[in-house]
Formats: C-alpha cells, structure tokens, sequence
C-alpha cells in the first residue's frame, strides 16, 4: 500500500482551482441573466484546464490527489455549468423537457470523465472514446456566445439549444472517436510558413470571436462520427482482406486433379 503523499503541488493545483472558479461563476452569472459573461467563463476554465496538466508534466509535479481534483474540477466547470447556463438561457421554456435536457448533459459529463478515469492507462492516445467534455463544454457556450453578442433573434435559438445540449451529452458517453490532437509536436522545428499561418488564424479569431469559435467547435463535434465511419469502413475491407488470403487456395484445382489422376493411374495392376 502507497503511503499517504504529504502536502500539494501548489502551481498546477492553483490553476486548477482557477477553471472551478471560473466554472463556478458561470454558474452564478447564468443564474443573473449575464449569460455572456457565464459564457466566456467557461472558455477561461478551459485555458486552465489546459494548463495544469501541462505545468504538473514540466514541473515534474504529477500526483493522485492533482488527477482527482482535476476531475472534480472539469465536472463543474464542464458538466454543470454548461448545464445550467444553458437552461438559464433557452431550455426553461421547454418546461420539464429543458431540464431533463440539461440533465442529460450533466450526467453524460459525469459518465465521460469516470470512463476517461478508468481507461487513461489502456486507451488509444490517438482519439478520445466519446466527445470531450470541455468541447462539448465550449460548443454550448460559444453558441450563446454568439448569439448573445452580435443578438440573434430568428425564433429558432431555443430549439437548437434544446438539440445541440441533448447531441453532445449523448456524443460524451458514445463510442465515437475524435481525434486528440496528440500526434501533434510542438517541441520539433516546422517551416516558417506555419507561424505565420498561425497567426493568421489568431487574427480570424480575433475578428469574430464567439462565430469562429463556435463553427470550430462544431466542426470538431461533426468529425467524430466522420472519423467513426471512416474507421469502420477501414477495418471492414481489412476484414475482408483477410478473410479472402485465408479462403484462397495456394494450389489450383486443375493441378489438384492432375495429381489425384497420377495416384489413381500408378495404383492400377497394369502398372504393379
């Protein structure tokens, strides 16, 4: 049994606790009508997020407790927040629906980030097993982002919030695969043509913000599926591939009856 570790990490735990508070006041700035106040909040708990696990790897600070708190962390800032901003914003008035609705969502945050808990040490670093909850985190609120900034009134606001809050909770605890971006080196060199295509794209951002982000966003949640499909259709003709080297036959029926014929021919008396 691992003895009891004394004391935390301070650095990587203080920003944690940074994306809870930002969590947390997205929770309270939802429930006082500044929606796009509780919005942006969420996209700050998840530069944090970002963050602490990096700065614990660079700092050598790792730790159980870390994990833990990080996890509970993400829950709010990711699973409940979310969740009620959302309702706060359009799903009330659907009634019983809307908070079923947002339910869904907070319970798919919880069964996503227990599942990525257990299967961390097992699972394909390639792709994500289910949504990410701060993606699907960051495609609610850049949504009322969006809409609270450049005020958007078609009518139809409240029923894509209602559909977008129930496709990402279930996307959270599907089988979909997205890609987790970790085959990515940024310690290796790249062209110079790439800082200034990334600066480029801060400019884009820059201009429109909450729409770039939630197109972004979007798209991400899109390529799961697409990413899925193209999987299954890779295995399906390996499968296929394989089935048909294991039927095959290296020896060719003519010359299979060929020989059967010279057993026969050499076993007859005329030829004892």
């Amino acid at each position: 049994m691992k003895p009891f570790e004394k004391g935390i990490y301070l650095l990587p735990n203080l920003m944690t606790t940074t994306a809870l508070f930002a969590g947390f006041y997205a929770v309270i700035a939802g429930m006082n009508g500044q929606f796009e106040a509780g919005a942006i909040a969420i996209f700050i708990a998840m530069v944090f997020d970002g963050l602490d696990g990096r700065v614990a790897r660079m700092t050598n600070s790792c730790s159980r407790f870390g994990a833990e708190y990080d996890s509970l962390s993400d829950m709010v800032s990711f699973g409940l927040a979310p969740a009620l901003l959302m309702y706060q914003w359009a799903l009330h008035d659907f009634g019983k629906l809307g908070w079923l609705i947002a339910f869904i969502y907070t319970v798919g945050a919880a069964l996503r980030l227990a599942r990525f808990n257990t299967q961390v040490d097992t699972a394909d670093k390639r792709y994500f097993q289910g949504l990410p909850s701060p993606a699907a985190a960051a495609l609610l609120a850049a949504m009322v982002w969006m809409v609270e900034t450049n005020e958007i009134s078609s009518g139809l606001e409240s029923y894509i919030a209602l559909f977008l809050t129930l496709a990402a909770g279930l996307m959270m605890v599907s089988n979909l695969r997205f890609s987790s971006f970790k085959e990515v080196n940024l310690k290796g060199k790249v062209p110079f043509v790439t800082l200034l295509l990334f600066v480029l794209v801060i400019v884009v951002v820059t201009l429109k913000p909450a729409m770039i982000l939630f197109l972004a966003f979007l798209a991400y949640a899109i390529s799961g599926p697409v990413m899925t499909l193209v999987l299954l259709q890779k295995k399906k003709k390996m499968r296929r591939q394989a089935k048909a080297a294991e039927v095959k036959d290296p020896v060719a029926p003519e010359a299979t009856d060929t020989l059967a014929a010279d057993s026969i021919h050499k076993k007859t008396p005329e030829n004892s």
